[in-house]
């Protein structure tokens, strides 16, 4: 142990500016058996696609209970743990005292991972793991820029950071820091209070899909099916508790690591909610080596359908042209279309060369160079002929029954809808929201569900004095 990590987490405790994490692992231990590593177990392997850790190093980056340093040692991998919080020392510690004593394959240690001199130490490793850790450092960009080095050539980089929601996520952050401003007796109120607020929306679905039963087995089975092992109530006070608090969309850690060489290979999405997206990249080039992707999910339509286009450009009579990347032929119903930065450029039809005009002839080489210019299979749809229907605060609908077996809820094994909302060429900014954030929030969050997509314009305002600015988009994966 580091007597200055040990100190300085106190020291930030004690000012309320961080959660003691290792108190709610510390009850962990207690409930800890075969079946909830063997949970664990299954789960590192799915993720990382492999059937063993034998002959790789292992470090986890804020080990927390020490479960998955357990289950990567079990797997064959040498280990290196470390947390900056002193009850999650203990834990992973203890961990390691019960089922590995004295193992020199596997190392736990108190430290940060923005103590850089200590990381420099350390080497790099075949599998940097941290789940649900660099978000709570304070300085997670930091934190988040610290493990790059860590990485081997062709190791991997599994991560899990918050989601970030806008509003509603500045929301949590409120309570949290809330929360860990208050004396002991009064954070339990609060969290109380917060909890009642929370489980009666999920009472009230329970009750009107499987009745009181279903909500209550929710409670009393969460520490089995869990793979944290925590009771719901310990889980709730983590989650209200978590401070320092922080968060990204899955399209700023997939650009933060892809412009040092790291690809992504493996994403669980979680971009319509507050929980921690989950990303395993490969570390296929040196850091500076930048990587451009398609991501399967996330918030962006060009980033999910979209083909990147890039030099050497041609100007012709016609204008700039350049060539296509491989992509599939176009479904009945779509047409390629050109994206500009972000922005609907328009239908664009293959010269008889196979290249397509993508700007002006006055366009400069320079402004073709720093555009990020993107191709698609597109169906678009106009708005119906009839009103748009307000439905609720800033929640309007679109029907769209002809679209019904994309929606989110269309049962296809959970493939998100490829149906987009755009206004003024520019994609409203968030996806799939809760339908009560598009109430309560608007600022252009939608949802595709059913037969209808609700939406919000991001200025608030009725969307049926802007009809002709708004456009469905689907998109031809």
């Amino acid at each position: 142990m580091t007597q200055t990590a040990a100190d300085n987490h106190r020291a930030e405790v004690r000012k309320g500016e961080r959660f003691e994490f290792g108190k709610n692992w510390a009850r962990f231990l207690s409930v800890l058996n075969d079946d909830r590593i063997e949970l664990a177990r299954q789960s590192l392997l799915r993720t990382l696609k492999v059937e063993d850790l034998a002959g790789r190093t292992f470090v986890d980056i804020g080990s927390g209970s020490g479960l998955f340093s357990l289950v990567a040692r079990k797997l064959g991998a040498r280990v290196h743990s470390f947390d900056f919080d002193t009850q999650s020392f203990a834990c992973t510690s203890e961990l390691r005292r019960r089922y590995f004593d004295g193992d020199p394959d596997w190392t736990v240690e108190q430290a940060s991972v923005l103590d850089t001199g200590y990381l420099n130490r350390l080497g790099q490793f075949d599998i940097v793991y941290s789940w649900g850790v660099l978000h709570h450092t304070g300085q997670m960009w930091q934190a988040l820029d610290n493990v790059k080095p860590l990485v081997k050539m062709g190791g991997k980089l599994f991560i899990a950071i918050y989601n970030d929601q806008g509003a509603p996520t500045d929301r949590w952050a409120s309570v949290k820091k809330t929360y860990n401003s208050l004396p002991g007796p009064l954070k339990l109120l609060y969290a109380l209070k917060i909890i009642a607020s929370e489980e009666s929306h999920s009472l009230r679905d329970s009750l009107r899909s499987g009745g009181l039963n279903v909500w209550l087995s929710n409670w009393r089975d969460y520490s089995v099916t869990s793979t944290r092992g925590m009771s719901k109530w310990h889980d709730w006070i983590d989650w209200i508790g978590g401070y320092p608090y922080e968060r990204a969309t899955v399209e700023q850690m997939v650009d933060f690591y892809g412009k040092d060489g790291f690809r992504l290979e493996e994403l669980v999405d979680r971009s319509s909610g507050y929980g921690c997206n989950e990303f395993v990249f490969d570390r296929v080039a040196p850091l500076g080596t930048a990587i451009d992707v398609q991501i399967s999910g996330g918030q962006s339509f060009t980033r999910r359908f979209g083909h990147r286009l890039s030099g050497p450009y041609q100007v012709t009579a016609a204008g700039w042209t350049a060539a296509l990347p491989e992509m599939a032929p176009a479904a009945p119903g779509f047409e390629l279309t050109l994206f500009r930065d972000e922005v609907l450029v328009g239908p664009v039809v293959p010269q008889d060369d196979g290249r397509i005009v993508v700007a002006p002839s006055e366009t400069s080489m320079e402004q073709l160079e720093t555009s990020r210019m993107v191709v698609a299979q597109v169906r678009v749809c106009q708005p119906p002929e009839h009103a748009f229907s307000h439905l609720r605060g800033h929640m309007w609908g679109w029907s769209a029954p002809d679209l019904e077996t994309v929606a989110d809820n269309a049962g296809d094994g959970g493939t998100p809808s490829p149906v987009y909302v755009f206004h003024r060429g520019r994609q409203l900014p968030w996806p799939h929201s809760l339908h009560d954030d598009i109430n309560n929030y608007g600022e252009g969050r939608f949802s595709h569900w059913g037969q209808w997509v609700y939406f919000s314009l991001p200025d608030g305002v009725d969307p049926n004095g802007q009809r002709d600015e708004l456009q469905l988009l689907v998109g031809q994966s």
